[in-house]
């Protein structure tokens, strides 16, 4: 059986429920409050991801605002009217501020909330590895959906695509049927490719002599988003939490293949950052008593969570920049027509 969900971008269980289409948060974001930080880049449909590469350049993978093709995918609530065009783009910011658009024309599927496609960017040596999330069996087999791609990082040539789609069907690790939506990676020091599986819930290694392996999966649906490395090689993983209910989200630190600390009681966590010994987490959502409001950033320790930025209206991505400065992408998520969003600087972290 096919878990039915609109974009596994984890969001979708939100948006099935209906949490986010009214009440305070529709508010927030019509209100759009001021930015806790120093705007760096503005005006972008649906920001993801972030990363720095080794000239200080700040990348933006941005899924785009769809284009001109009508067409519908499954959905909790049926069929889903989505548009579909070339919309997705990498942006590269220099430290002065320069933004370029690195690569253009990523397929995007637009909904009236939330868009499927480009997810993350990240350098890597001579490489720049690309996520594209997809919406399960909705977008299987459509250029590169639910994937990992190695670009050439000067050519732009393809070096490898890690398909992600067709382990989850010959597998499906946590027995809840075909559903595969991408959501991060991460390396270990010995060159292994971590992969989290935000529909699969699951974790994944990679290697050229080995391929796809299974490290862990999760039966209860957590969600898996964001996957840290640190230097003693443990793993840090962070989910949204399933049904994206206060509370529901975690970050688990697993060691040598066991789970030795949970962080819990947390809000829908989509990104996470490991800053030597600090672990700061991005939830893009925060609940309160009228329900879900505007998300924020974190740092999370075994005494609890401690904030760092707040207000921020549907953040997703962290990154630390060379300044020292935490750098964080916001609204990735339209709550209201025509509502864009961007990446703030914050300061002093």
């Amino acid at each position: 059986m096919l878990k039915n969900r609109f974009v596994k971008l984890g969001l979708s269980a939100a948006l099935a429920l209906g949490l986010l289409s009214g009440g305070v948060f529709s508010a927030a974001a019509q209100d759009m409050p001021p930015l806790p930080g120093e705007a760096v880049i503005g005006d972008l449909n649906a920001p993801r991801g972030l990363a720095f590469d080794a000239n200080g350049n700040l990348i933006v993978a941005v899924a785009g605002s769809g284009g001109d093709v009508t067409l519908t995918i499954p959905g909790p609530e049926g069929e889903q009217p989505m548009s579909l065009g070339m919309s997705g783009r990498i942006i590269s910011i220099a430290p002065d501020g320069t933004a370029t658009d690195w690569v253009g024309g990523f397929p995007s599927y637009a909904g009236a909330m939330e868009t499927i496609g480009l997810y993350r960017a990240i350098p890597q040596g001579d490489s720049l590895w690309v996520i594209f999330s997809g919406s399960g069996a909705a977008t299987s087999g459509a250029f590169w959906m639910d994937s990992v791609v190695e670009l050439d990082a000067a050519t732009l040539a393809v070096k490898r695509v890690i398909n992600l789609n067709d382990f989850e069907v010959q597998n499906d690790p946590d027995g809840a049927g075909y559903d595969s939506n991408v959501s991060d990676i991460a390396w270990g020091a010995d060159g292994t490719l971590y992969i989290t599986d935000a529909g699969g819930n699951d974790l994944l290694s990679w290697t050229e002599e080995g391929g796809l392996q299974l490290v862990h999966a999760w039966m209860d649906n957590p969600v898996p988003t964001g996957v840290e490395v640190a230097e003693n090689g443990d793993l840090y993983i962070s989910f949204l939490g399933a049904g994206l209910a206060p509370g529901a989200a975690k970050i688990e630190h697993w060691s040598n293949g066991e789970l030795v600390e949970t962080f819990g009681g947390l809000n829908a966590v989509s990104d996470i950052l490991l800053d030597g010994e600090t672990l700061y987490a991005v939830e893009l959502v925060v609940f309160g008593e009228q329900g879900p409001g505007p998300g924020r950033v974190i740092s999370v320790n075994a005494d609890g969570a401690i904030p760092v930025a707040e207000g921020l209206i549907a953040p997703f991505g962290i990154a630390k920049g060379p300044d020292g400065a935490l750098y964080v992408s916001y609204g990735t998520i339209a709550f209201a027509p025509g509502m864009t969003g961007g990446v703030v600087k914050l300061a002093g972290m």
